[in-house]
């Protein structure tokens, strides 16, 4: 499949929870440029450096139901860039998020969303999640299992749970290792597990693959794993 290939996009006004991390301002980025509108949810309205009349701030934390409830009403899609976050990208780095962040938080987006009528959700999980475990390798593996990353790992598995539980449009992309790099280079789908993948992605272009499939009805209720080429 090629996310080139989608549809022209629907979706006029989308939510951004996580609009504070590498790839959610990435998102929020991007989607502005589309003339997307965009509720971006976050902690530090000081640590979103973009002025732009299609954005519209929303200041709280997808832990608390009400700000999640805020942040997604009337709005067509809902983009999650939630993590646990460590003091570094050292994988044995303390963690600084809770513990179980990613799980409360899905399950406060599921309830916000079926209350408000709203079915489009996409979150960002990890390679190496779910039945994407046996298509690593080693090195992915043992970070998996043997360092402060696997606390990611179990929130991304407690997320995806929620969501194929939940009866919505859903997709959870997997990326692989994530870098800044902002050059473009062709995104490499994987959802049968057939073919191997590259180790790396941007940011950047996990962003440009979330808005490209945002209306895409191939990727309802898949986990696609994503790399650059």
């Amino acid at each position: 499949m090629d996310s080139n290939l989608s549809k022209l996009n629907k979706m006029n006004k989308i939510a951004v929870i996580g609009a504070n991390g590498r790839t959610g301002i990435e998102i929020v980025r991007q989607a502005l440029e589309k003339n997307i509108v965009v509720k971006a949810l976050v902690r530090d309205k000081q640590k979103i450096n973009i002025s732009n009349p299609n954005l519209e701030i929303i200041v709280g934390t997808p832990e608390h139901y009400k700000d999640v409830d805020q942040a997604i009403r009337e709005v067509d899609a809902v983009c999650v860039a939630l993590n646990i976050c460590r003091k570094s990208d050292w994988p044995w780095s303390k963690v600084v998020s809770p513990y179980d962040l990613l799980d409360v938080s899905m399950k406060n987006i599921v309830k916000a969303m079926k209350e408000n009528g709203i079915n489009r959700v996409i979150t960002i999980s990890a390679w190496g999640t779910g039945d994407s475990y046996e298509e690593t390798n080693w090195m992915f593996k043992f970070l998996i299992n043997k360092t402060n990353v696997r606390y990611a790992y179990a929130g991304h598995e407690d997320q995806e749970r929620t969501l194929t539980q939940s009866g919505l449009d859903w997709t959870s992309i997997r990326p692989v290792g994530l870098n800044n790099k902002q050059k473009h280079k062709e995104i490499l789908i994987r959802i049968k597990r057939n073919d191997p993948l590259k180790r790396m992605i941007s940011r950047k272009d996990v962003a440009k693959f979330i808005l490209d499939i945002t209306d895409d009805e191939r990727y309802f209720q898949t986990s696609p794993s994503i790399s650059n080429d």
